[in-house]
Formats: structure tokens, C-alpha cells, sequence
């Protein structure tokens, strides 16, 4: 079994005595030059003779990230004066902090018990009184002393006796750091794929020329908002995709339409938000939708199989939409108000973006995934090819709804075939063709709402698949 012990080199107790003397300069010296403030140092209580290596940093950088937001949080200022990362003896780092010496000590207790592997911080908490260096102890600001990391006696007690073997020690230890360099590295993930979903919803809104859409210079087929309204509907989601990203990187569930379920729920949440910020404009109730479903989807798959594979991902969203048309559409006679997309499915029998979800989205993975890897140039230039491959091959229930009927479909796929066949977005007249598509679909008030929401998807995937970092990854 692997520990993070499997690395480093040994320190023996020279190193760790010349160590100490170092830090004990460091910090004297921050409290001559700086009288008035009080001093941290952060170190570790690492069993045995390795001290440091590259889990141990991350273990520590990261940590320290989590003390330093809870001084943010209780208005408490303060600056990184010096670190030590790379020392064989364990990483150090010194903090300058404007507050009184018994409050912080009490706040540093607290953090070093919010969780089993915070247990492992040492801060030191150290103040200048009348040119005498003070370190404060846990009962100077009211403090429970420590407890064994192994037994839950007092860590004094264990220490003197030498009850647990370094073993023992470390392997706790290990276990400790493990857990919390995984939970870190999948809430960096979360971060990172929310960061995208944002970025998806921007993209596809400043992408231009796009028939029947919003973009920054044309939106006569939507005169009741413009691009500015799709930043604030944007901006209003972080939350959602933020939960949806953590939904997926943090379930240890295998029912994955449980998981769609809550995801539902948050997405109710969502709307509201949207329509707050856009003054109940309906700009991205579609997204929030498919999205939600992408970004969930994407995390669950990258937590376990380490790679970016669109089967899987794919895979995964079939198995969360196993239920969805059967929850959906199987009682609508007995509905009351219908929405646009439940009228077309009673109506013309189509059945929308939810036969798409429940499909698993093949026009995303057969059709738009596909030409955007393909794509070259800009993003402008990627993002409009891939939206002509999936407006042909799309049933857009909101053209459909614009229009009243289905055979709208067919005059939409001419247009753009003629716009295709012209060289598309790389040439010149067949940009020029796509422009002229725009100024059809604002005069007789067409929109490709269906599409964009999966225009959004697609990008979404393409910057995960084409900036996935190494760490996510097993290589």
C-alpha cells in the first residue's frame, strides 16, 4: 500500500534542531520589525523522518488556503511575510496578522479542529509584549489542548509515552492527507468545470452572425433583449453550475437519476435567479437544463475514469434521463398549462429536447462535438461552423413554436445547406449567405432557441476535452 511516505528524504534530529533555530530567528525578527502586529507560523506534525515532498506541499498549500479564507471571513487582515515550501524539514510559512493575540490563537484552535487532517497544522500564534516574545498556548485563549490523531487522549500524554508507534503515526498520517488532497482536487475540479460552463454561455452569446439568435451586433428576432442581457442571465447560474459541477465530482451515488432528480431541483432555483437578473426575460431556461445535465455528467465521468471520454459521459447522461420521458410526457392530457415543447409532443408527436436528453444528446456528440474538435481558426469562426452542423441536424422546438408549424424544418435546412455549399463560415459569399439567413429569421421573427442551447453544450465539452488539466488525469 502506497503513503505519502514513499517519498523524501530522511531528516534526522540536526536538521530538525537547525530547523527550529531558523524559525525562531524568522519569527523574532518579524516581531522586533513589527511590534504591533502578532505573528502565525504554520508547520505540520509529520511522524517520523520524512518530513516533505511534493503531497506534503500540496497537502499544506492548500490547507493553509482554507485558513487563510477563514480569516477573510472574520474580517481579520493580513500578510504572507516568508515561506519555506521547499524545506527537507517541512514547509513553513509566516503570516503578519493585524489582531488581538488571544483572539487569533482561539480562531487558529478552531480551524485546527474543523477537520481530522487540519489536526496535523501547527500554528504557532506569537506577539511582542514590551520587547518579550510570547507564544500563546490553547488555554491562553480557552482552548481544549490537542488530541491523539489515533486514539483521542490528550496528544501530550501520548507523546511522552510514546503509546503509538511512528508506524502507526504515519499511516494515519497518510490516510489524513489522502482523503483531503482527493477532496481538494475534486473541488478544483468542480471550480474548474464551472469556470467553463460560464465561459460556454459567453462564448455562444458573442459568437456572430447567428440566424435567429442573440449576439453582439444583431437580435431583431428577440427585440426584447440583447447581449448585455445574456451577461447578466450568465453571471446569475454561477451558483447552479457550481452545484451542478459539484454534484458530479462529489457523488459517491450509483443512481444516477437520483442524481438528475436534485439536479432538478437546483435547476428550479436557477430559473428564478435568471429571470431576476434578466427582469423575466426567458434567455437560458434551456440551458439551464441541458447544461446542468453536461456539467454534472462531465464531473461524475472525470472522478472515475480519469480521462476526458465521451461515452462514458455520455453513458452517464442517458443513465440520469433513464426516467425523463416517462415522468414527463406520460401525463400530459391531464395538465392544465403546457409548455411549448409538451404542445409539439401532443400535437406533432415530436418529442423535443427531452427525446434529446433521454437519447443521450447524439446530435451533440454525432454532429456538433465532432465539428468543433474538427474546426480551425477562431473561436467566432469555431463556434459558427459547429452551429450550422447542429442547426441541420436539429429538431428545434423553438423554431417550430416561432413558426407553427414543422415543415418550418425544411426551409431552414435549405438555407443552410445553400449556406454550406457556399464554404460556410470559411468563405467569403458564404458568410455573407449566413448573414443574409440572420436578416430572414429577425424579419419573420424565427429563432434557433433549441439550437443555441445545444451550441452551449457542445463548446462546453470541447473546452473540457481541449484544456483538461494533467492533474485530472491519470496519465
Amino acid at each position: 500500500m502506497q503513503t505519502i511516505f514513499d517519498h523524501g528524504q530522511y531528516q534526522d534530529i540536526l536538521a530538525v534542531l537547525k530547523n527550529k533555530d531558523e524559525r525562531v530567528e524568522t519569527q523574532n525578527k518579524l516581531l522586533k520589525d513589527n511590534p504591533s502586529m502578532t505573528v502565525v507560523a504554520a508547520k505540520l506534525n509529520i511522524p517520523g523522518p520524512i518530513k516533505n515532498n511534493k503531497k506534503i506541499q500540496e497537502f499544506f498549500v492548500t490547507g493553509l488556503d482554507a485558513f487563510e479564507s477563514k480569516l477573510l471571513t472574520t474580517g481579520v487582515n493580513f500578510v504572507i511575510k516568508d515561506e519555506w515550501l521547499e524545506k527537507m524539514t517541512g514547509p513553513e510559512r509566516f503570516y503578519l496578522v493585524e489582531e488581538d493575540a488571544a483572539k487569533l490563537k482561539s480562531i487558529t484552535s478552531q480551524f485546527e479542529e474543523m477537520k481530522p487532517s487540519f489536526r496535523l497544522f501547527d500554528l504557532d500564534v506569537l506577539t511582542n509584549s514590551n520587547g518579550k516574545i510570547q507564544t500563546l498556548s490553547r488555554a491562553d485563549a480557552s482552548q481544549p489542548p490537542r488530541k491523539c490523531l489515533i486514539c483521542g487522549r490528550p496528544a501530550k500524554e501520548c507523546g511522552r509515552s510514546r503509546r503509538h508507534t511512528v508506524e502507526e503515526l504515519q499511516k494515519k498520517v497518510s490516510l489524513l492527507v489522502c482523503a483531503e488532497l482527493s477532496y481538494n482536487q475534486k473541488t478544483k475540479m468542480a471550480n474548474w468545470l464551472t469556470r467553463l460552463a460560464q465561459q460556454a454561455l459567453l462564448y455562444e452569446a458573442s459568437a456572430w452572425p447567428k440566424p435567429g439568435l442573440v449576439d453582439p451586433v444583431e437580435h431583431g428576432a428577440h427585440l426584447d433583449m440583447d447581449i448585455f442581457t445574456f451577461i447578466n442571465s450568465s453571471a446569475s447560474l454561477q451558483k447552479y453550475l457550481h452545484q451542478a459541477a459539484l454534484l458530479g465530482t462529489m457523488s459517491r451515488s450509483t443512481n444516477l437519476s437520483l442524481i438528475f432528480e436534485e439536479l432538478r431541483e437546483y435547476g428550479k432555483k436557477a430559473e428564478k435567479a435568471m429571470f431576476t437578473a434578466t427582469n423575466n426575460i426567458n434567455t437560458h431556461k434551456g440551458a439551464v437544463f441541458s447544461l446542468g445535465v453536461f456539467v454534472a455528467a462531465t464531473g461524475y465521468s472525470l472522478q472515475r475514469v480519469k480521462k476526458f471520454d465521451v461515452e462514458d459521459i455520455q453513458a452517464v447522461i442517458k443513465q440520469m434521463m433513464v426516467n425523463l420521458i416517462d415522468d414527463d410526457l406520460k401525463h400530459l392530457k391531464a395538465k392544465k398549462h403546457l409548455t411549448a415543447g409538451e404542445k409539439q409532443y401532443l400535437e406533432y408527436g415530436l418529442s423535443g429536447i427531452r427525446g434529446e436528453a433521454h437519447a443521450g444528446y447524439p446530435t451533440v456528440f454525432m454532429n456538433g462535438l465532432p465539428a468543433l474538435l474538427a474546426s480551425t481558426g477562431s473561436w467566432n469562426s469555431r463556434i459558427l461552423t459547429t452551429f450550422l452542423e447542429l442547426a441541420m441536424h436539429i429538431e428545434d422546438s423553438t423554431l417550430i413554436k416561432r413558426a407553427g408549424t414543422p415543415s418550418i424544418q425544411e426551409w431552414k435546412n435549405q438555407e443552410i445547406s445553400e449556406c454550406l455549399a457556399m464554404g460556410g463560415i470559411s468563405t467569403n459569399a458564404g458568410r455573407q449567405k449566413l448573414i443574409d439567413i440572420e436578416k430572414k429569421f429577425s424579419q419573420r421573427n424565427l429563432s434557433l432557441g433549441g439550437t443555441a442551447d445545444l451550441l452551449i453544450v457542445t463548446i462546453f465539452l470541447g473546452l473540457v476535452k481541449e484544456g483538461l488539466p494533467n492533474e485530472f488525469q491519470d496519465k
